[in-house]
């Protein structure tokens, strides 16, 4: 649970500056002027004496107190850098959504031959962790094959024998081969050739995840997959399992993303092939029966029927579930490697299915990447998805899980960590179609912890994110609410390790996101959502289209703290955003880049009393409006959007630390076009900044508002000096 140090005291203190000391008022007829035919943007930025190319900062190696984190993503410094970039940044996550999740374009093949569902694992998941890949074809090679023979090349993948004899004869028992082709026999000939064909891809990509550890020892693999309670210690660094910092530094990650890109495809191809092979059947009814259970050494392979199955994981590993169709029932660990089986999957091909767990149960299912690679696809129905403990349902730990789900209107419900979710590894929830109702206590619904990517992606559908707000149901309260709301960390949202205050291990966070493809969407959550970064972690929502409600109680919607990036865009309909006590919408704490985008459409942006384009602490926090009849308002009266708060500390050069003096922070509203109501001390058609000579001015810690009745918010330009 962060430790934000006198937030609520600087939050606060532009109410209490004398006016030579950052006051802000209307801009003096001699301020800086943009450019004829610039944007409100390029204009706004003017009136602070800034230019793009300005706005931001780079942290320099003599800023002596500026803190460092291991494991942080390719894009973080140069989100710092180049803050206007943060739209472009979640704009291409969300065209991945759009374009790469539409079962419309579902038979497509990209680039040599790639699948669609292979292309979005690696631009949404992949790519963002490691960018060794590109969305090429991941090489499978495998023809269909009887399934017998397909087990078989499993036991010889495991160094195993198929036949066994001594003393130049072949004994009489285990008659491996005879009894295999026997039991598979009851398989129709071309859904036996597409089970073996999946079976000779998840070997291929078994190889690969096996090679992924191949210089980490057992033990260390079981340590880290025994420390489900990363989401509760990491933030404020109250345990340290040095197994960790000894794994990150010894495994082949390309190899493990390799194998779950390959996972990914395998899954995929099975999908389209029996269901081909379904419907060309002259009579499917013989397989409503249907149930086969072999074991193998890499864990069991279970084919059920077209009627309504019961699955009950019970002790051992299941490596490969196939379901055909019905309506079936799934309860305990499925779709979730270990340490000692680094790959399982599981297909549905049809029917209303319900997934849960047991009472008890710890954690680790319904797609779940632990120390390996963990898939779950359900091609079709109304399904419910219900998992308690941690890890669930799209979720990566040293690993890759992933959830998808291609149609009906579906339920998600879980603990922690889940929802696409992931710590060093990605974690991928995709649903394609339908209503959809996803539920978290907290760590979800797109959360990237330390060195994690987690992506919940949704197509299409009015869909509702929900993150318990209550901080005792919750099981997280958070201290920012005297323990009544709590720490959601959902919807868009990234966490790091912060040991500066502790053992001085920090891991970087990741990047967490939710994106939302069309639909009229509600949001709700407590603490830290919608958009929202901490300690180099960057947290993204983005919405595409409909009219959506947005709201949470803190730290939401384009905000963070502590030199991270909170992400928030918009972009169409009639909106909410509203923030019910502080830091956001549009809010930056402790160089952090915090923005808000609404691509236009009358909506209501409400903050408690702080944000609506406020930076406290060098950062830059922006909320940029592009259209329509908008509404600001401050729960607390005497507040002004566009704020900067003042920090004598920004104009102190005579300590050991002097960081904070050497670049500029901004906080901005900017608004183009429509009729807008302010909170009093600013009106429709306005501009606003510090006064001139004032102690903001000389800090370069610069407050603005800008409305206009009309005008452009150019916010793709090319992000280059």
């Amino acid at each position: 649970m962060p430790r934000i140090l006198s937030c609520l005291v600087l939050a606060c203190a532009c109410l209490l500056l004398p006016a030579g000391a950052g006051s802000a008022g209307e801009v003096p007829a001699g301020a800086p002027a943009a450019a004829p035919g610039a944007d409100l943007l390029d204009e706004a930025l003017a009136v602070a004496g800034l230019e793009r190319a300005t706005l931001g900062w780079r942290a320099r190696g003599w800023w002596a107190g500026y803190p460092e984190a291991s494991h942080k993503l390719r894009h973080v410094d140069d989100l710092f850098d180049r803050p206007l970039a943060t739209v472009p940044f979640a704009r291409t996550l969300g065209a991945g959504a759009r374009d790469l999740l539409d079962p419309a374009r579902a038979g497509e093949r990209g680039s040599r031959g790639a699948g669609w569902l292979h292309r979005a694992a690696h631009l949404l998941g992949v790519d963002r962790r490691m960018g060794a890949f590109r969305s090429y074809a991941v090489n499978l090679v495998a023809e269909p094959t009887p399934l017998a023979e397909a087990v078989l090349a499993a036991h010889r993948h495991a160094g195993r024998p198929t036949r066994y004899v001594t003393f130049g004869e072949e004994s009489p028992y285990p008659l491996l081969e005879k009894d295999l082709r026997a039991r598979c026999a009851v398989l129709p000939e071309a859904v036996s050739g597409l089970l073996g064909r999946l079976v000779l891809d998840l070997l291929d990509a078994q190889g690969w995840a096996g090679r992924a550890w191949r210089n980490v020892p057992m033990e260390l693999r079981a340590a880290v997959a025994r420390r489900l309670d990363l989401g509760v210690e990491e933030v404020d660094a109250l345990d340290h399992e040095p197994a960790l910092d000894d794994v990150l530094a010894r495994w082949d990650e390309a190899s493990l993303w390799y194998a779950g890109l390959k996972a990914v495809e395998a899954l995929d191809r099975a999908r389209t092939g029996l269901t081909a092979a379904l419907a060309a059947l002259p009579d499917s009814a013989a397989l409503v029966g249907l149930s086969l259970a072999l074991d193998t050494p890499l864990g069991r392979l279970r084919v059920r029927g077209t009627g309504d199955d019961v699955h009950e994981a019970g002790e051992a590993f299941d490596w490969i579930v196939v379901d055909l169709g019905g309506n079936d029932a799934y309860r305990g660990r499925v779709a979730c490697s270990d340490p000692a089986h680094p790959v399982s999957v599981l297909l549905d091909l049809e029917g209303d299915d319900t997934y849960g767990t047991t009472p008890g149960f710890e954690g680790g299912t319904q797609g779940v990447g632990l120390v390996g690679v963990g898939l779950l696809l359900d091609a079709a129905g109304n399904d419910r998805y219900e998992a308690h403990g941690t890890l669930a349902q799209g979720a990566g730990q040293l690993g890759l899980g992933a959830l998808i789900d291609l149609a009906g209107d579906d339920a998600y419900e879980a603990w922690y960590g889940a929802q696409g979710a992931a710590w060093f590894g990605v974690g991928l929830l995709f649903d394609t179609a339908g209503q959809d109702r996803y539920r978290v206590r907290s760590d979800g619904q797109g959360f990237g912890g330390a060195g994690g990517v987690g992506t919940l992606a949704d197509r299409a559908g009015d869909d509702a994110y929900e993150a318990v707000v209550d901080g005792a149901a919750a099981g997280r309260p958070s201290y920012h609410t005297q323990g009544k709301v709590a720490v959601s960390n959902a919807q868009g949202c990234s966490m790091g390790r912060r040991g500066d205050g502790a053992d001085g291990h920090s891991w970087a966070g990741g990047l967490g996101s939710l994106l939302d493809v069309e639909g009229k969407d509600t949001y709700v959550a407590g603490n830290w959502a919608q958009g929202c970064g901490y300690w180099f972690g960057t947290g993204l929502l983005w919405d595409g289209a409909g009219d959506d409600v947005l709201r949470a109680h803190g730290w939401a919607q384009g905000s963070g703290a502590h030199f991270c990036v909170g992400i928030c865009v918009d972009e169409a309909g009639d909106d909410v955003h509203e923030v019910a006590q502080d830091w956001g919408p549009g809010y930056g704490h402790d160089f952090t880049v915090g923005v808000l985008y609404d691509g236009g459409g009358n909506d209501r942006h409400a903050a408690g009393s702080s944000g609506l384009g406020w930076s406290i602490n060098r950062s830059v926090g922006l909320l940029l409006d592009a259209g329509g009849d908008d509404t600001y308002a401050f729960a607390k009266a005497g507040l002004q959007v566009g704020t900067a708060v003042f920090d004598a500390r920004l104009l102190d050069r005579g300590g050991p630390s002097r960081y904070w003096t050497e670049s500029s922070s901004l906080g901005l509203l900017v608004d183009a076009g429509g009729r807008d109501t302010y909170p009093e001390g600013f009106a429709d058609g306005g501009t606003r900044s510090d006064a001139p000579g004032s102690d903001n001015v000389r800090a370069r810690n610069r407050g603005v508002a800008l409305d206009r009745a009309a005008g452009t918010l150019d916010v793709e330009r090319p992000q280059l000096r």
